[in-house]
This record gives structure tokens, C-alpha cells and sequence, in this order.
């Protein structure tokens, strides 16, 4: 036991390789929200002659500064933060797919092939870079005597530094599984043999959660200056708290792992051996998630986070200049059609609008320049410009058949369990509307399904055309439908198009062949956010099956926020009812943030919901069916399927090698 408290320490890398910055050139966040960062280092076996050490760093406040935003760079890695990228591992999930010939990360995912050879290598090293950033800073600025920096200064930059380091912890938490804690720099000559192993999965939860309470001390409660948006915040201590324990109270890590007898092999976690995963349910750990939750909660109200609302959302939209959005079936000329509209619009800017724009919702956000889900969301054809060429996006992304029918309806219910709800065997009959093409599964749902989805006959947008709508026509190759002249890679995987995270305001002009998507291209998205705070406090609440009053008013700030009817208590006095319409309110309200996966994986669905027979889509890959042979149902033809060893992601075989400490996931 002695060797293991000895090595719970840190180094940028398990191979040894230590960090050393070769000049004082750092680079600062550039914009009111967390801007990419470059870290001008690299890791060398030796430290070269030239380099210059932290006390020719570390001489100005501005130095110590710049030294500081070296540790929040790597949020802005590929391999880890960036998760609305469409290519990212942890977008695979049964939401959403594409053709096969794009070939990502997140495919191979979904088709059990993931390695620690062939997937998503470079995370693992890349999350223990940032650690390493991070435990240099905390030696370096604690060791440092800068003149000009006052005590209450440094105490919060080191701070944040310490709320960084347990955030990158977490994540490689999130999706490893039990991890190495690494807490401080390791000495070069440390031996292979003391280096640290896993640690268990309640071990993790709890270091990552007493490290956001050393940084909660000497955080701010905000920031004043809004050009340190993204900064470290006592609400993000508390929230990354709360997100640590939800996560080891999950079904996955209390009880059901599915590899019980996995373990450590030469490394011992104090207080529980060679355990890795607890092996048996305990309540308790819902209620101490509950308790970290409502801590969090309170800590987010007191620094004026809060649900982005609709007078701000309306603020926005006509400011924006954009109308209100056609909503098949409804009349938006009276009070209760246009009140919907306007819930359709609040729920496209819920998770693309910043303090700018009224919101205050992101209690943790960053900016995504020209992101990539823009265009690979956008159908291939929206518009022709002066030339005659066809402009749009890729129009790959397509959400699953799956995913477009567990969207709720205007009751609040899933449509195959509201008795008000055409009958499953009617759904994809015409609802008799103006345009035919409308059918029974896509009348009368809730707003956010018409925030996110798109579908043959639905308006993609009321402004993209140059300010005019784009109504989407799903089965005309001349249109958004299929046709091969488009490219392969350029095409609708099962009839269905995705639009949460492209700006409202996204708008093509079609002069000169410029896309012109400025208005709407550059917009922050979120890291932590007060919906997902409720909804992991209701569902603590849900799990315990007690403080149900309590859970079903936070579950209600967010059902209601979406423009649905509230809950009564009535209604969840059942066992599980409340778990069940928590669970339900996750699926809508973070459909396509990077959730849907963890969701799966947490509650041990894996077998249920990413087998072959769920991936459903319409017969959408033929040139201008007809109405009747577009809306069949298909399998779609892909290899997908699950394994139970995907519950975690494999660590770099490079790693394993390099650490005999280390075991790999199981079955990997």
C-alpha cells in the first residue's frame, strides 16, 4: 500500500516524457468566450540547453496569466472536447447515422470496432497531457515569486488549475472507466514499476470531488469581465462535483457491471485492494449525488444562471430578423399556435446562444468556430447561386428512425404510449394537410422535435434561402432528396435531417459562390448547463424513489421551458414513473450533445438499444420515390452491433505497454 500512495502522482504521459516549454510565447484567450488555445510545448526526454526555465517565464502577472490559459488549451483538442464535432467517438450512439464510406470514429463505435489500436488513440495520452499541464502550473506558479501578483490572484489562478485537472480527470473518467489519478508531477527517474495503476471507480469520483472543493475556496462567483467567459466558476466546481458522483451512482458503476471480475492485477486502491467497480447497489451513493446536486444548484442561482427563457429567445429572434417558423398542422394566427412557434425558436437557440444573447444558461461554455456540424448537418442543396451551381451543406448527418419517434408529443408522452397519438400502424399515412407529403408521425409533437429534426415536408428554416424558408422535399433528387451526382458521402441515411446546433440565423446568400454563413456560423456551445443540473438532481431524486416532490419541480422547469404541459403528481405516484419521464425529458432535451452514448452506457442498454435490428431508417436511397415507397421501413444496411466491452473505451495500446501497472479495459 505504501508504493501505491507513493506514485498517486502525475506526469504529462505514461511513457515518461516530460513537459518542458521551449520559450515564454503563450498564446491568450482570444474572445469573450473560451477560445481555442495553442500551448507552445513539447514533450522531450531531455531538456535542451535553450530552454528557458519559470523564472524567466514567471516574472509578470500577464506571464503567469498566459501560463494559465496553457492549462484550458486542451479543452480545444479534437480528441476531447470538441464534442459536437460529427466525426467524434462519443457521438456514436442509436441517434443518428451516416454512409458508411465516411467511415468515423463514432462509426466504428456503433459497428463494435473499436481497439486500442485503431480508435480514438490519442485521447487517453491527450487527457493526461492536460493533467500534466495543469500540475506543472500548480508547482511552477506555487514555487514562483512574481512581485507584481497579488496572493488572492495566484491563490485563483492555481485554483483554476485545480478545477481544470479535476475536469480532465473526470472526462477520461467518463469514458475509461477507473483511471490513474495523477495528482502531481512525477521525478524522471521514477521507475516503470511505481507507476500508478487504476484507481477504483468510487476512489475517482471522490478525489475529482474533494480537488473542485479545494478550487470552490478561491474561485470567483463569477466573472465580472466578460472577456474571462469560460474561466473557471465556484458554479462549475459544484457542478463537476455533482457530475462525478451521478456518474459512479449510475447503474453501470453500482452493480451491474457486466465484467465483474475485472481488476487490478499489481496496484491496490487504498480502502479497496484490487477492486476497480463496486459489484453491488448502494442507495447511498444516489443520495450523495442528490446532496453534491443541490449544492450545485444553489451555487448556479446564486450566480444568475438560469433557464434561457422565452422573452429573451424572442429578444434574439428579432433581432435576427427571423419569422416565426411553419409547424405542420398548426395555426400560428392564434394565441396557443403562435406561443408554440415561439417555444420552437426558444429551443433552436437554447443551445447556441451565449450571454450575448441573453442566455445564461451555459454555467460552463466555449466557443465553436465554423464548426463542422453545420455542414454536415444542412441538406446538399438549399440554394442556386448567380452561376447556376447548386450550394448547401454535406446533409449527412441523419437521425435515426428510433430517435425521430421517441421525441415527445404535445402531451408530453412518447408517441407508442399516448392514447391520443395516431396508432403506430397510421403513422406514416398522409395526416391529410395541405402539403400530402406531412404524415400522422409528424403532427401534434412537442416543440423541441421541431427544433431538431428535419423531415420530408417540414420547413428546414424560415430564414436559410437569403431570408427565405427552405421547405424540405425529401423524395425530389432535384431537391433534398437522394441523388448519387451529389456524392456519396452527400446524402440522407434515412430521410431525415438533424438541425439542433445550426444557428437559427444560418443563411446562404448564393452570390458569388460564397456560402455567407457568418451570421449564424461562429456560436458558443455548451460544457455545463443548468437543464442537464436539474434533470441529474430529479433523476438522484427518482432513483431513491423519495424528495419526488422536489425532482418533479426541476423536472418540470425543464419540461415546461420546451412549451409541454407540466407534470402533476398524480401522474408519477407509480414506482419509476418519475425515472421513467426524467429519462424521457434527457432524450429530448439533449439529443445530439454527446449524450445519448453516455446514457446508454451508464444504464447498461447497450444490448438494447445499438443491435442491428434498432438501426431503422425510411426507404430515402432511391431517386424520386413515390410517397408510398418513401415511407417504408427499413433496417439499415450497415454492420452494426454491440459488445458488452464497449461500456468503456479501450486505452491506447501504447499506454498498456508502457505502464505494467495499467490493465486494459476488459475484453479489449
Amino acid at each position: 500500500m505504501e508504493k501505491q500512495l507513493r506514485t498517486k502522482q502525475n506526469q504529462p504521459i505514461f511513457n515518461m516524457k516530460l513537459n518542458r516549454f521551449k520559450s515564454k510565447m503563450y498564446v491568450a484567450i482570444a474572445s469573450a468566450l473560451l477560445m481555442p488555445v495553442i500551448v507552445s510545448c513539447s514533450y522531450l526526454d531531455v531538456s535542451p540547453a535553450e530552454t528557458v526555465d519559470k523564472d524567466d517565464m514567471l516574472v509578470t502577472q500577464v506571464d503567469a496569466l498566459k501560463y494559465l490559459y496553457s492549462c484550458y488549451g486542451p479543452i480545444q483538442y479534437d480528441n476531447l472536447i470538441r464534442v459536437f464535432r460529427p466525426f467524434n467517438l462519443r457521438q456514436g450512439s442509436d441517434e443518428f447515422v451516416a454512409l458508411a464510406p465516411q467511415n468515423t470514429d463514432w462509426q466504428r463505435y456503433q459497428w463494435d470496432q473499436p481497439s486500442g489500436a485503431n480508435t480514438y488513440y490519442g485521447a487517453f495520452i491527450n487527457y493526461y497531457d492536460a493533467i500534466g499541464y495543469c500540475n506543472q502550473f500548480i508547482r511552477d506558479l506555487s514555487e514562483a515569486e512574481i512581485v507584481e501578483l497579488n496572493p488572492s490572484d495566484a491563490a485563483q489562478y492555481i485554483a483554476e488549475a485545480k478545477f481544470l485537472k479535476a475536469y480532465f480527470h473526470y472526462k477520461a473518467m467518463e469514458e475509461y472507466g477507473p483511471i490513474p489519478i495523477m495528482d502531481v508531477m512525477l521525478p524522471m527517474d521514477i521507475s516503470k514499476e511505481d507507476l500508478p495503476g487504476r484507481s477504483h471507480i468510487d476512489y475517482c469520483a471522490k478525489y475529482i470531488a474533494d480537488l473542485c472543493d479545494e478550487a470552490y475556496a478561491n474561485l470567483p462567483i463569477a466573472h465580472s469581465n466578460p472577456q474571462y467567459y469560460g474561466r473557471a466558476t465556484k458554479a462549475m466546481a459544484k457542478f463537476l462535483k455533482a457530475r462525478a458522483y451521478w456518474l459512479t451512482a449510475s447503474p453501470l458503476y453500482n452493480g451491474e457491471f457486466p465484467h465483474p471480475t475485472w481488476s487490478n492485477e499489481e496496484y491496490e486502491t487504498p480502502g479497496y485492494g484490487t477492486e476497480l467497480v463496486s459489484r453491488t447497489y448502494d442507495a447511498q451513493k444516489w443520495e450523495t449525488a442528490r446532496v453534491a446536486c443541490l449544492e450545485a444548484i444553489r451555487e448556479a442561482d446564486a450566480a444568475g444562471h438560469k433557464l434561457y427563457d422565452l422573452e429573451a429567445s424572442e429578444a434574439r429572434r428579432l433581432a435576427d430578423n427571423i419569422p416565426l417558423p411553419q409547424i405542420p398542422g398548426l395555426d400560428t394566427t392564434t394565441p396557443e399556435g403562435e406561443e408554440f412557434a415561439k417555444r420552437v425558436m426558444l429551443m433552436r437557440y437554447v443551445p447556441v446562444a451565449g450571454p450575448n444573447e441573453g442566455s445564461s444558461e451555459f454555467i460552463w461554455g466555449m466557443l465553436e468556430i465554423a464548426p463542422d456540424v453545420d455542414n454536415a448537418s444542412m441538406p446538399h442543396y438549399v440554394i442556386t447561386d448567380q452561376n447556376g451551381i447548386l450550394r448547401g451543406g454535406w446533409g449527412w448527418i441523419s437521425p435515426t428512425l428510433y430517435t425521430v419517434e421517441h421525441f415527445l408529443t404535445a402531451n408530453g408522452k412518447v408517441p407508442s404510449e399516448d392514447e391520443n397519438f395516431p396508432s403506430e400502424e397510421n403513422w406514416f399515412k398522409s395526416a391529410g394537410l395541405n402539403n400530402p407529403d406531412i404524415v400522422n408521425l409528424y403532427v401534434n409533437r412537442e416543440p423541441r422535435f421541431y427544433a431538431y429534426i428535419g423531415f420530408d415536408g417540414d420547413e428546414y428554416s424560415p430564414v436559410i434561402k437569403n431570408g427565405a424558408p427552405l421547405i424540405l422535399d425529401m423524395k425530389n433528387s432535384q431537391e433534398n432528396g437522394y441523388n448519387p451526382n451529389f456524392g456519396a458521402n452527400n446524402q440522407s441515411q434515412t430521410g431525415f435531417l438533424n438541425k439542433k446546433m445550426v444557428h437559427p440565423n444560418a443563411r446562404y446568400t448564393g452570390i458569388d459562390g460564397n456560402n455567407n454563413l457568418a451570421l449564424g456560423y461562429d456560436h458558443p456551445f455548451p460544457l455545463f448547463r443548468v437543464a442537464d443540473l436539474y434533470l441529474m438532481y430529479a433523476e438522484c431524486c427518482a432513483r431513491q424513489n423519495n424528495h419526488l416532490d422536489e425532482g418533479l419541480s426541476y423536472l418540470n422547469k425543464v419540461h415546461t421551458r420546451a412549451g409541454l404541459k407540466a407534470f402533476c403528481e398524480s401522474e408519477m405516484s407509480g414506482n419509476g414513473q418519475l425515472l421513467e419521464a426524467v429519462r424521457n425529458e434527457i432524450f429530448s432535451e439533449f439529443y445530439f450533445e454527446a449524450r445519448r452514448q453516455l446514457e446508454i452506457r451508464r444504464n447498461v442498454e447497450g444490448d438494447k438499444y445499438m443491435s442491428k435490428s434498432h438501426y431503422r431508417k425510411l426507404n430515402c436511397m432511391v431517386t424520386n420515390p413515390t410517397f408510398e415507397e418513401f415511407n417504408q421501413i427499413e433496417v439499415i444496411d450497415q454492420p452494426f452491433k454491440w459488445n458488452d466491452r464497449m461500456y468503456l473505451y479501450p486505452v491506447v495500446n501504447s499506454e498498456v505497454y508502457a505502464n505494467p501497472q495499467l490493465v486494459q479495459a476488459p475484453y479489449y
